[in-house]
């Protein structure tokens, strides 16, 4: 914890309990099994997002040698699952909800084990003993397992139990997290505004490639396994979103660096508008019969 920041101590646990929550509330059983109805895809993107988007950060951190925390926040941004906004960006391009809900959800579970492992080889990996940063794995398992499973597990057991009441509330909520985004958003830039121009100077140069390697990276695995356009932009959108709030908390509550919450805040604010593009394109490009892509 901060010491008292009500930013870190308060405000992020609190937004994460609300999105996992709201996410809970989109999903039912059926969602899982129908990673039997995408078999392919979804072993392609599981396997991709658990071997590819970690050995795109390695890349780039042996490249370009970033500064300590900005080699964290890349090693906790590669370990994290898919964010559920994926969802929301993929019904707006008109690429397969279905799937990008299967995968969000499949890699929201995965993240149990396979996020804290990935961040303790990484961090012991990549971060010389000066800077090093222990990863006490028990208690990112139960930081997981307290902030992401139990309310997905309260929101999908109101779904079941509630349907009604789910329905009418669903999207009240939904506005409610977006709208608790944009204003823990603005105060962490507040909270950090002497910083923000260094720590962008730091961020910039890893992150921005690192959106354009995840998102390619989504594309080439959907083409390599022979998916339909429609497919491979979910990959796309897929990989390049991951769950920002999940990396904020770990690495605020549990390995003790806020600034990586400012590292995941950047990597939002420069990932959006290139999302924000590609939704534009592919909705055009499927809205001309001519050049729909499948």
């Amino acid at each position: 914890m901060n010491g008292g920041d009500p930013i870190t101590d308060l405000g992020i646990p609190a937004l994460i309990w609300l999105l996992m929550l709201v996410v809970g509330l989109e999903l039912t059983l059926a969602d899982f099994h129908r990673v039997l109805r995408y078999p392919r895809a979804v072993t392609a993107a599981t396997l991709g997002q658990l071997l590819l988007l970690p050995a795109l950060a390695a890349l780039l951190i042996w490249l370009q040698r970033p500064e300590p925390w900005v080699v964290a926040g890349m090693i906790l941004l590669a370990a994290s699952p898919g964010g559920a906004i994926s969802n929301l960006y993929s019904y707006l391009g008109k690429g397969n909800v279905a799937l990008s809900v299967t995968l969000t959800a499949l890699s929201t579970v995965l993240a149990l084990a396979t996020m804290p492992a990935l961040t303790a080889a990484g961090l012991a990996l990549f971060l010389e003993e000066p800077h090093q940063v222990p990863a006490p794995v028990a208690s990112m398992v139960g930081q997981l397992a307290l902030m992401m499973l139990f309310p997905l597990g309260v929101g999908m057991a109101l779904r079941a139990r509630r349907p009604a009441w789910v329905a009418a509330a669903r999207g009240s909520l939904r506005a409610l997290s977006l709208a608790g985004i944009a204003a823990l958003v603005g105060m962490i830039l507040l909270d950090q505004r002497d910083g923000l121009v260094a720590a962008m100077d730091a961020a910039l140069p890893v992150v921005l490639p690192f959106c354009v390697l995840t998102m390619t990276g989504g594309l080439v695995i959907g083409v390599l396994a022979r998916l339909s356009g429609r497919d491979r932009f979910t990959l796309l959108i897929e990989f390049g979103t991951r769950n920002l709030a999940l990396v904020a908390v770990m690495g605020a509550l549990v390995l003790g660096e806020v600034k990586l919450v400012l590292f995941a805040t950047l990597f939002f604010l420069l990932e959006l508008p290139l999302v924000l593009v590609l939704i534009a394109l592919r909705a055009r490009l499927v809205d001309d019969p001519a050049q729909a892509p499948g």
